[in-house]
């Protein structure tokens, strides 16, 4: 069963295109037959005919470009509409394939995938994208007396996947304590990297005086450098001032961030009155 697509927000905008001449956006006619210009860099198309500029609105090929996408998730990158009276044939390819994994509908993954698309119909693919910056691919589409032959790029950037980092604990208030006796607090701390790839960055622990984004009175940064988990069932922290007190019915929060290098994060917060 085809998946389901869903709509994207956000700052990518979409953009018809097959073949790029310059940087300006127009439209070639094969024969009868026109093609939707826009993004792509190169191009190599045949089909027996005379080329002739047209409305984008005739276009009988187009790809629609869904924006930029997230690292570590996977993301619609491009949707192919065939409005052409026979079938096409579609590959799409990256480039380098370490930058990520290529998904069609039909349930095709890899560096490259390969798929038809009936007349009338679409397709999208996705990735599931490894690295941040441009990732550029090739498209490579044929049909009745058709060729095409073009490339362009999709630019990921990080950002939180919610999961993908996991805090165990501190979950519960009883978790963290406010120690008036030795002017600190103790905590239990456990990290999880839920996506496998064992690249957990940091721990940041923060204190502040009644509820969160109150006065910061203690912080303290705990450095991974790449880890599958962490953990410490007494972990203390400091004030930041050497002369600061615990103060007797005082209620302190604690915020704990987590992060891995991909730029995915999780928070956890609990409370302890002195």
């Amino acid at each position: 069963m085809p998946r389901k697509r869903r709509r994207r927000s956000g700052g990518g905008s979409r953009r018809k295109f097959l073949l790029v001449l310059g940087s300006a956006a127009t439209v070639i006619g094969l024969g009868g037959e026109n093609i939707a210009t826009g993004a792509f860099s190169s191009v190599n198309a045949q089909r027996t005919g005379n080329f002739s500029v047209a409305s984008a609105d005739n276009a009988m090929v187009g790809v629609v470009g869904q924006g930029t996408v997230k690292k570590n998730s996977r993301e619609p990158m491009v949707k192919f509409e065939n409005n052409r009276p026979a079938a096409l044939d579609i590959t799409v390819s990256l480039d380098t394939c370490s930058d990520g994994t290529l998904y069609d509908n039909d349930g095709e993954s890899g560096c490259s995938v390969t798929f038809n698309v009936m007349s009338g119909n679409e397709q999208y693919v996705d990735i599931d994208a490894a690295v941040t910056g441009t990732i550029p691919y090739s498209v490579s589409i044929s049909g009745s007396n058709f060729s095409l032959d073009t490339s362009g790029s999709v630019d990921a950037e990080s950002g939180n996947v919610k999961g993908v980092v996991r805090i165990k604990k501190p979950t519960k208030d009883n978790e963290f304590s406010a120690r008036r006796n030795k002017d600190e607090w103790e905590t239990k701390v456990f990290v999880e990297d839920n996506d496998g790839d064992g690249d957990l960055d940091r721990i940041e622990l923060e204190v502040t005086e009644g509820e969160s984004g109150g006065t910061v009175v203690a912080s303290k940064t705990i450095t991974l450098g790449g880890t599958f988990d962490y953990k410490n069932n007494k972990e203390t922290i400091q004030p930041d001032d050497s002369k600061y007190n615990v103060a007797k019915g005082q209620l302190y929060t604690l915020t704990v961030t987590a992060y891995d290098a991909d730029g995915n994060f999780s928070t956890a917060t609990v409370q302890d009155t002195a």
